[in-house]
């Protein structure tokens, strides 16, 4: 588990190296009067004396430029932009090749003299459609205000979240991978949802869906990546924005955040800290049949569940610019998430049609998640189009779920027969060490190619205990007590090139080789999961723009779904006291083949995607014991699996103040496997419709309805019964902009309940289960902006976001 002493020297002088060296810079933006960023002004470098051009640049999307190329003297900067009249700077002086003159904005004013008569303000769409992915930009969104960030994931298109499970799936394929402002993790997927599920809507700027991911990132996740990004900002000064909110549904919700930047001469600060309390109260149904001694036994459970969860999240880092070319950065990251949990479980139980007991379980669990992350990252910039980064996380994660079930049975007619205390205990800390080195160089206009190294370490202990108090001591369950140790490292190089052939003519190709080991040891036995395997991950794009409203795109990629940590190890959660859900230490990682095919017309898009899997992973899927009679749900692996998908995207301006943005998709699945020694071939069409609808009222006022219905299908042997959901919101903005109000409602007419049924009579399997989570809430959350509004910090993302996806329960 440690680094050899060569990649310790190797990763040193990369720092000793690239720190020595000094260069001038420039840096600055282009703003209208109205204190708007001017995306895409071209900025020009002149010398003072004789107004000739020493260099020139293009301003970024946030009207950000910087100037590295230029030698000591007296300058001034010009801008210019079609629609805009010509601005320049005053005169400054650089006078050393130290020096770091962070400019004044530049005003541009447009070429038309009635600028304060203009009403209309560039306002990005809910969903933007893009070759490569669907982004979802949140912070436009009015129905988003107040909500969580795993609440808005649940009503994006294609995405479908599975709480029960601690799952998320797109497109109808599951292994999604999420990760953070575009950099990768091995959170556990349950930490990672919990962080979403406590991370206001407010702190996300846009949820970028990315079907066909590059070379680049790991192979992690066969149906694509979920980016969010947070709010973040750039430029020199100080500012931040902080919101309050409070909600109600059958119990009170509340939350609040902070997000605060500032930013003078070498040094950079940002922060972000938010709070979401949630008195939830939600609901199981559950329907189980079964033979037993020749007879039909039949259970129905109906669990009522009050939750206090109080998660809290903080993230901060800061920027030194150590010269014009060379920015170290530390940035740390954690949250705490209480849950606390009463449930009361009734359960019936039938033999032949004919009531014969019940029984009633009282359920009190503890589950507290506490995570810490250290990042270092330096960034070199030899030029502009050459960049050397590297990073080192560690990451610490520690998990105690403690559980006390007293369980009380009772025969047909009421009377007391007996009962019992049982007693979990799990305990999972996990420690993960990621090293990364990525190199990017694009001086050739038509030629931009990267390379990179990252290695990956890690270890975690699992702690699962189960007794029951009987004839006054307490006895542990063989079956379910059990401590394992999973020791695993994973090292992955890429290489990737970006050939821009024609004008009209794109091709973008990537190879990543991973290597996995991977070994697992229980107490009683050594090596229960012992694998080391190198693979290869091509991915491969075209993109041919046959004129200027048509495009045409084909992609391929190699994509990997590992089994997450906690479905790894052992644990075991009652769900009655003949029903569990545990973890499959056989588990194996699932491989898929991905082709995707998109034509896009304007802003309309038409895509069809086909994934083939073997192996592939389904979720909480029923076993029996050895001695029937126990169920459990667990993971498992299916042999075959196919996915073909059509999406249609239907971005309509009905008018001015009316805009809409449509997705239809369609969804053909095919699961094939041996489940428990029975084949079974299933096939299933489901469809999803989407739809957000924006209207503008006036300056102050606008207004959303956004809403999306999915027809019947499959997760695993399960079928998915249909569902839908209606939000509604209005919004109110001051006249400086600088605040708003929001009013929205979620779930109008509460139909977002989760329903799944399994019948296989061969298997004797009989399930069904619904799953209501509360989710109508009505909020008010009030947002203000403070401080500079063109002030932008430093994207700051590490090497280890992406390993914050496999610890999940």
């Amino acid at each position: 588990m440690k680094i050899t002493k060569f990649k310790r020297a190797f990763l040193l002088s990369i720092f000793v190296g690239i720190s020595g060296t000094i260069f001038a810079q420039i840096q600055g933006a282009v703003k209208d009067p109205l204190n708007r960023p001017v995306p895409f002004a071209n900025v020009l470098l002149l010398n003072e004396a004789d107004s000739l051009v020493v260099s020139g640049v293009m301003a970024n999307e946030e009207g950000t430029y910087i100037f590295t190329d230029f030698k000591p003297g007296k300058y001034i900067l010009g801008v210019s932009l079609i629609g805009y009249k010509p601005a320049w700077s005053a005169p400054f002086e650089i006078k050393t090749s130290n020096d770091h003159l962070h400019e004044e904005p530049i005003i541009v004013e447009t070429e038309a003299q009635q600028i304060q008569d203009v009403d209309v303000v560039a306002k990005k769409p809910i969903y933007e459609l893009k070759m490569d992915r669907m982004v979802v930009n949140v912070e436009n969104s009015i129905t988003s205000s107040g909500n969580t960030a795993l609440e808005i994931l649940e009503k994006s298109p294609g995405i479908i979240v599975d709480r029960q499970n601690n799952n998320i799936s797109m497109a109808g394929k599951g292994g999604v991978q999420v990760i953070i402002n575009g950099k990768q993790n091995r959170m556990p997927l349950e930490a990672v949802m919990q962080m979403l599920d406590g991370m206001n809507a407010d702190n996300v700027k846009r949820i970028e869906l990315i079907t066909t991911p590059p070379a680049k990132y790991e192979a992690e996740g066969n149906a694509g990546i979920i980016n969010i990004v947070l709010q973040k900002s750039e430029d020199f000064g100080t500012n931040g924005t902080f919101s309050l909110g409070a909600g109600v549904a059958k119990r009170e919700k509340m939350n609040a955040s902070l997000n605060l930047n500032h930013h003078v001469e070498k040094f950079n600060f940002y922060g972000m800290y938010n709070v979401n309390f949630n008195n939830q109260r939600s609901s199981i149904t559950t329907y189980r049949s079964f033979p037993a001694n020749d007879n039909i036994v039949e259970s129905n459970g109906k669990s009522i569940r009050s939750a206090l969860v109080l998660y809290q999240n903080i993230r901060m880092g800061f920027d030194y610019t150590l010269s014009s070319k060379t920015t170290l950065s530390l940035l740390t990251n954690g949250y705490i998430r209480d849950y606390e949990m009463d449930a009361w479980n009734n359960i019936n139980y039938l033999t032949d049609n004919v009531e014969s007991s019940r029984s009633r379980l009282e359920t009190e669990e503890l589950n507290k998640w506490i995570h810490g992350m250290g990042n270092i990252n330096l960034n070199h910039r030899f030029h502009e189009e050459e960049v050397l980064d590297f990073n080192i996380d560690y990451l610490n994660y520690h998990n105690d779920n403690p559980s006390d079930f007293t369980l009380e049975n009772y025969g047909s007619s009421g009377e007391f027969i007996d009962g019992e205390d049982i007693e979990i205990t799990k305990t999972t800390p996990i420690d993960i060490l990621v090293g990364a080195v990525d190199y990017s160089n694009s001086k050739n206009e038509k030629l931009k190619w990267e390379l990179g190294f990252k290695e990956t370490l890690t270890w975690f202990t699992n702690d699962v205990a189960v007794q029951y108090f009987r004839d006054g001591q307490w006895e542990y369950d063989p079956e379910l007590t059990n401590k394992s140790w999973l020791n695993e490292n994973i090292t992955a190089v890429y290489g990737s090139a970006n050939w821009q052939m024609t004008e009209k003519t794109g091709v973008t190709a990537g190879l990543r080789y991973e290597y996995l080991n991977s070994v697992l040891d229980t107490k009683e036995e050594k090596g229960i999961v012992d694998l080391h395997y190198g693979k290869l991950f091509p991915t491969f794009y075209v993109s041919q723009k046959l004129n200027k409203n048509n495009t045409v795109q084909f992609s391929y990629s190699k994509r990997i779904d590992r089994p997450t940590f906690n479905e790894l190890a052992p644990f075991v959660t009652f769900v009655t006291p003949e029903t569990f859900v545990a973890g499959n230490e056989n588990l194996l990682p699932a491989m898929s083949d991905i082709f995707r095919i998109d034509y896009q017309l304007k802003s309309y898009i038409l895509s069809f995607s086909y994934t083939t899997t073997d192996n592939s992973i389904s979720r909480f899927q029923p076993v029996y014991s050895e001695d029937g009679e126990r169920q459990y749900f667990i993971s498992k692996n299916m042999d075959k699996s196919e996915n073909f998908s059509a999406l249609l995207a239907l971005p309509i301006t009905v008018t001015d103040w009316w805009k809409m943005q449509n997705s239809i998709s369609w969804v053909w699945q095919r699961l094939a496997t041996d489940y428990e020694g029975t084949d079974i071939d299933y096939k299933q069409n489901y469809h999803n419709i989407s739809s957000n609808q924006s209207f503008t009222i006036n300056k102050q006022f606008s207004a959303e309805i956004s809403g999306f219905y999915r027809s019947k299908s499959l997760a695993g042997i399960f079928v998915q019964k249909p569902l839908g959901r209606l939000d509604l919101g209005v919004q109110w903005r001051s006249k400086s902009q600088n605040s708003r109000l929001n009013l929205n409602i979620s779930d109008v007419f509460k139909t977002q309940l989760l329903k799944r049924e399994a019948h296989i009579p061969e298997l004797n399997i009989d399930n069904y289960y619904e799953l209501d989570f509360e989710p109508r809430v009505l909020r008010l959350t009030f947002t203000h902006n403070f401080g500079n509004k063109a002030i932008k910090i430093r994207e700051r993302n590490t090497a280890s976001e992406e390993e914050q996806k496999r610890v999940t329960n």
